[in-house]
């Protein structure tokens, strides 16, 4: 179990920095400095190593979904929660961000990492908007994307920053930036929604207003 385990990081390590198609089970054996014999006692081949390291990612992501659907609280409370207990995974589980990355490579596969987290938020944002927590305006459908969009970029960040240099500039809370984006993506970035143009706004801009 030991070994199967020092396996399964590696793989993570190296399918995080170079993709699916990058990673072979020579640069595996050696980050994890385990024999080929050894792996391939656990793993006989590449794709099995993979679906492997996809169950793991996707079983923890749904721990994290399930503590965040627990919660006590509304629907659109609960669906803040899920986005940012995924966001966390991403940034400290380096199997996550390797099954993420998996997914998306491997699509002749049934494993959609995706699929773990997706749903149970649609679920969430469909009974906010049913109960009045959202505007009649915000479609749930539109928001989910939102979020993907959101969480896909939380995870190019980490990985970015995860195999980047080290160069001395301070970390960077990516779940706490997303906390923040998300708050300010349900609850809107203007002091008041705009007034309609007039026939005098849409004239030629005086002296002042040019400037």
């Amino acid at each position: 179990m030991r070994t199967r385990h020092a396996l399964l990081v590696a793989a993570a390590e190296q399918i995080d920095r170079h993709g699916y198609d990058g990673t072979s089970l020579v640069r595996v054996c050696r980050a994890a400095g385990i024999s080929m014999g050894a792996l391939t006692f656990h793993f006989p081949a590449k794709d099995k190593l993979a679906d492997a390291l996809q169950e793991q990612g996707r079983s923890a992501t749904e721990a994290v979904v399930n503590q965040a659907l627990a919660i006590p609280a509304s629907p659109l409370r609960r669906a803040r929660a899920l986005v940012l207990a995924v966001a966390r995974l991403l940034q400290t589980h380096t199997e996550v961000r390797a099954a993420a990355r998996l997914a998306r490579e491997r699509l002749d596969t049934d494993a959609d990492w995706a699929g773990s987290w997706l749903p149970p938020l649609r679920d969430l944002l469909e009974q906010a908007h049913a109960e009045g927590q959202l505007r009649t305006t915000a479609d749930p459908e539109t928001v989910t994307v939102t979020a993907a969009y959101l969480i896909a970029g939380v995870d190019s960040h980490v990985r970015q920053r995860a195999h980047a240099p080290d160069t001395g500039a301070p970390h960077l809370d990516a779940a706490g930036q997303l906390a923040r984006v998300w708050d300010l993506l349900l609850y809107g970035a203007a002091t008041a929604p705009p007034r309609p143009s007039t026939s005098r706004d849409e004239g030629t801009a005086g002296p002042t207003t040019a400037r």
